[in-house]
């Protein structure tokens, strides 16, 4: 699913900065694609037990509120019912 190849088309345009630059901007953020990262980390840490996957999502969305950021949550299916009472 999605744009085959979409990073290495955008490649050329690619620019790192700061998390505080994203301060009062409007986001739109993959959930499931984030779902899967921390889940994977979890896997690999093996704290699948600790629900750590949770943790990470918590604290990527702590700071992002933080810095005042609107934020739009997009999946390609529907969510799970547990994230929709955690949002």
């Amino acid at each position: 699913m999605g744009v085959k190849n979409l990073w290495d088309i955008l490649e050329s345009c690619k620019k790192t900065l700061p998390l505080h630059h994203l301060q009062n901007k409007r986001l739109c953020i993959d959930l499931s694609c984030w779902m899967v990262q921390l889940q994977n980390v979890s896997k690999a840490h093996y704290c699948m037990k600790e629900k750590v996957y949770l943790k990470g999502l918590f604290h990527r969305l702590r700071a992002l509120i933080a810095l005042n950021c609107s934020l739009i949550f997009v999946t390609g299916t529907n969510i799970p019912l547990l994230f929709v009472f955690l949002l």
